[in-house]
């Protein structure tokens, strides 16, 4: 291994990640260096209006205790590939996702991944210069919550 690799954490391609603003914990991610930038499954997300402020109300339920209601005032909406090449607005948001003991603020998209094996898909914007992916292992830096 290179002397520029010293620094970085060894994952594998299945994390189980926590994610402190979204208040979940125990969410199984797929790490996958092929996507650009992270993905997590949104019930529904509007931009609405509260005390006069426009605001993204972002609905989701991450670890299956319920849904629970997030607003954002920081978002965006920006034009994304989605995993068929397809391109599609998604609004995008800065949040915290927890892997292996760090805690590392990214910009992440919000989808309906109902349909996906993994509601949380983590890529290479997050990934970039903090870990390494060994794609022989699951669960490196925490054990399968199930």
């Amino acid at each position: 291994m290179s002397k520029s690799h010293h620094h970085l954490q060894i994952i594998g391609r299945r994390e189980n990640i926590g994610l402190p603003d979204l208040q979940a914990t125990n969410v199984i991610a797929k790490i996958d260096t092929g996507a650009f930038r992270t993905a997590i499954h949104c019930i529904s997300c509007q931009k609405i209006f509260k005390e006069d402020k426009e605001v993204l109300e972002a609905i989701f339920d991450l670890d299956g205790k319920g849904p629970k209601t997030f607003y954002f005032e920081q978002f965006s909406l920006k034009e994304i590939k989605n995993s068929f090449g397809q391109s599609e607005k998604r609004f995008c948001v800065r949040t915290k996702l927890r892997i292996g003991g760090r805690d590392i603020r990214s910009e992440v998209s919000l989808t309906d991944r109902s349909e996906m094996k993994y509601q949380v898909l983590i890529g290479r914007k997050t990934l970039l210069k903090k870990f390494l992916v060994d794609v022989n292992q699951i669960f490196v830096t925490a054990p399968s919550p199930h």
